[in-house]
C-alpha cells in the first residue's frame, strides 16, 4: 500500500511541475531564437552586437563601432526586422500613445503602443520601433525598456557629435599650424 501511494505522489507532482517546465523551456528557446536572429542580422551588415537585450517577443541590439541598431519582433501573425543607422540619427525619444477609454462611472487611459522614434538629421526619414503594440500583447515592462534604451542611445548620440567636433577641432589646429 506504501509503495502505491509514493507512485500516486510522484505520478501528482510530475503533472503539476511538468507545465512550468514546459513553459520555461519554451520561453528560453524563443530568447534563444530572437538573440541568434538579431545576431545574424547584425552578422549580414557586417557589424557585432555591443549590447543585446531580449524581451518577450522582440529583441533589440546595438553596434556602438558601426553606429547601427537592430530591432527584431516575432508576433503570432508577423515578423517584423528594422536596422537603423545612428549615424545619421539627432536624437531618440520614447512614445507613447494611449487612448482615453469612458466607463460608466469613470475616465481612464489606455496605452495603445510603445516605442523608440529616431529623429535623423534628414527630416523626412524619420524611423520607428515598436516594443508594444495593444493588439499584440500584454502590457509588462515595455516602457521602462524604451526608456532605457531612450537614455542609452541618447548617450551614445551626445558622445558621437562630441567625438567628431573634437576631431573637427583637431583638423583645424593642426591646419594652424600648418600655415
Amino acid at each position: 500500500m506504501g509503495t502505491g501511494l509514493i507512485i500516486i505522489d510522484v505520478i501528482i507532482i510530475a503533472i503539476v511541475i511538468l507545465p512550468f517546465a514546459l513553459f520555461i523551456n519554451g520561453s528560453k528557446k524563443r530568447s534563444r531564437q530572437l538573440r541568434n536572429t538579431l545576431k545574424t542580422e547584425a552578422t549580414e551588415h557586417n557589424c557585432k552586437l555591443d549590447k543585446l537585450e531580449i524581451h518577450g517577443n522582440y529583441a533589440i541590439g546595438v553596434d556602438t563601432s558601426q553606429q547601427k541598431l537592430f530591432f527584431h519582433r516575432k508576433t503570432e501573425t508577423a515578423v517584423y526586422s528594422k536596422v537603423i543607422d545612428l549615424s545619421s540619427v539627432m536624437s531618440c525619444k520614447t512614445t507613447k500613445e494611449t487612448k482615453r477609454v469612458k466607463d460608466k462611472t469613470k475616465h481612464y487611459d489606455v496605452v495603445e503602443k510603445i516605442g523608440l522614434s529616431f529623429y535623423h538629421r534628414n527630416q523626412n526619414n524619420d524611423a520607428y520601433v515598436e516594443f508594444y503594440n495593444n493588439d499584440l500583447m500584454i502590457l509588462s515592462d515595455q516602457l521602462e525598456v524604451a526608456q532605457n534604451w531612450q537614455d542609452y542611445l541618447n548617450q551614445l548620440l551626445s558622445s558621437k557629435d562630441h567625438t567628431i567636433g573634437i576631431q573637427n577641432q583637431k583638423h583645424r589646429v593642426i591646419a594652424v599650424n600648418a600655415s
